[in-house]
């Protein structure tokens, strides 16, 4: 009886410990972890690709693209602050004084990440030439506003396309260069945002006094058109 009971003790424990209880030195193989997933090679390798190989002159064409998008945002923003006044009064609305600046910028935040992820559906150019697009009709529903109602809703509609064309620009660069290249494109992004904070106020405010404030929004529609030109 006891021996009995010794042998199915032992039989219980070899087969918890991964042993034949009929040879005590064969244990039963551990898999092989190595292959457990098979993606993750795949995933590794993905992440080390690197962007083909592009000529000077293609990446000369694609930042001066990006940067002329990055210039219509930003120039919009500050071209724009010269006229402010002589726009109010024009109008005679001192409401509309803040409502022109404030429009597009609320506008602009709201589009931003919308736009993020349209183009992961549809793809970056284009999104980025349909934002174009909106930017373009609302600089000249802007330039052709008979009051100040409709200027605003202009703007709105400029800082829906503004949006798009601030967040596509920065995922385009991600998308076509490699990680160790990209800072000094995304240098020269920032450095067309230093170029419109400086040129807006004077070119709004000579175009303003020259010529009239709705060229601040026909030069914009202008460069629109070039963009498209050399996008296409």
């Amino acid at each position: 009886m006891d021996s009995e009971t010794t042998t199915t003790s032992t039989t219980s424990m070899a087969e918890r410990d991964g042993r034949d209880p009929g040879n005590k030195d064969t244990r039963v193989a551990a898999p092989n972890r190595s292959h457990a997933d098979p993606y993750a090679a795949p995933a590794l390798e993905a992440q080390h690709e690197e962007p083909p190989q592009r000529s000077k002159l293609k990446i000369a064409l694609i930042m001066f693209s990006l940067g002329i998008a990055v210039l219509l945002v930003a120039l919009d923003i500050t071209i724009v602050t010269t006229a402010l006044p002589t726009i109010a009064e024009h109008f005679n609305s001192a409401s509309g004084y803040t409502w022109v600046g404030s429009a597009y910028l609320i506008a602009n935040s709201a589009a931003t990440p919308i736009w993020g992820k349209v183009s992961d559906i549809f793809g970056r150019k284009p999104i980025l030439l349909v934002t174009n697009a909106i930017f373009f009709v609302g600089s000249l529903l802007a330039g052709v506003a008979v009051n100040m109602d409709m200027l605003i809703a202009a703007r709105v509609v400029q800082g829906i396309g503004g949006g798009g064309l601030i967040v596509l620009v920065n995922i385009t660069i991600s998308d076509l260069f490699a990680m160790r290249d990209r800072g000094a494109y995304f240098g020269i992004i920032g450095g067309v945002w230093a170029l419109a904070s400086s040129l807006g106020p004077v070119v709004g405010g000579a175009l303003t006094q020259k010529v009239s404030w709705r060229w601040c929004f026909y030069i914009v529609s202008f460069q629109v058109i070039d963009l498209c030109d050399h996008a296409c």
